[in-house]
């Protein structure tokens, strides 16, 4: 396995040794976000999943180790990053029902659209242009600031993709989730699941795990709060993500 590691690579043995994944050792590395959101993500067993801005692969990944079979795409812009999530998808012995695309999903769309999806999931650039610290490392700038695909944008396609009553999973700032739900609504998605995450217990909410659903009706259910941390080591909850527990 190790042949297939680059010399500007490594790679990370998670879950109890069920899930094997190469990152670059410069440039964007998945975080603690993606795992959040990828055991937050509710799949029927027929449902087929796309997961925009894919990065290594690490969200449909992580699903099809937990032991779904579904039909799963990722796309990414980034030439490297989807290099390294076909490596993953080897890796992981997941080649039969895991593929990714290397395509810019805004121009990919209308190709796309033929064959809706049942679930998309995003974890999406987080900081508005122009608004945040510049990264010299592009990889990394493009992965955290909205140069290529802002909100509006990945909700209109996601939107665009989803079947009738499809399901849109995403994890966001908190301080944007107002937001985030004004320009879903734009876009006929409708709130339905949210939960805030947050570090520690005294803390406030620093993200939101939320689900939209195409041409929802009125209601939504605000879950339990998520810890992120118990003291200084990971919480119950999320120690039982890192080893495919409930």
């Amino acid at each position: 396995m190790h042949d297939i590691v680059g010399k500007d690579e490594t790679l990370d043995i998670l879950c109890s040794e069920q899930l094997k994944i190469i990152q670059k050792k410069k440039g964007y590395r998945f975080s603690i976000d993606s795992i959040l959101l990828a055991a937050f993500v509710a799949l029927k067993k027929h449902e087929r999943l796309l997961d925009i801005g894919s990065g290594c692969g690490i969200i449909p990944i992580y699903i099809a180790k937990k032991g779904y079979g579904n039909t799963m795409t990722g796309v990414e812009l980034q030439k490297d990053l989807y290099e390294v999530a076909q490596k993953n998808r080897m890796i992981n012995s997941c080649e039969d029902h895991v593929q990714f695309i290397n395509a810019d999903i805004r121009t990919a769309v209308q190709e796309m659209k033929k064959t809706p999806f049942h679930v998309i999931v995003s974890n999406p650039p987080y900081t508005k242009r122009r608004s945040g610290r510049t990264c010299p490392e592009k990889s990394r700038f493009l992965a955290r600031n909205e140069e290529t695909l802002d909100l509006q944008s990945l909700l209109s396609a996601a939107s665009s993709l989803l079947i009738g009553k499809g399901r849109f999973n995403i994890i966001y700032p908190a301080h944007r989730a107002g937001e985030l739900v004004y320009e879903a609504q734009s876009q006929k998605l409708a709130l339905k699941r949210l939960r805030g995450v947050y570090p520690r217990r005294d803390e406030k909410a620093n993200l939101v795990l939320a689900e939209f659903v195409k041409d929802g009706g009125v209601g939504a259910v605000i879950e339990t709060p998520l810890y992120v941390y118990d003291g200084g080591t990971l919480s119950t909850e999320v120690k039982n993500y890192y080893s495919f527990g409930d």
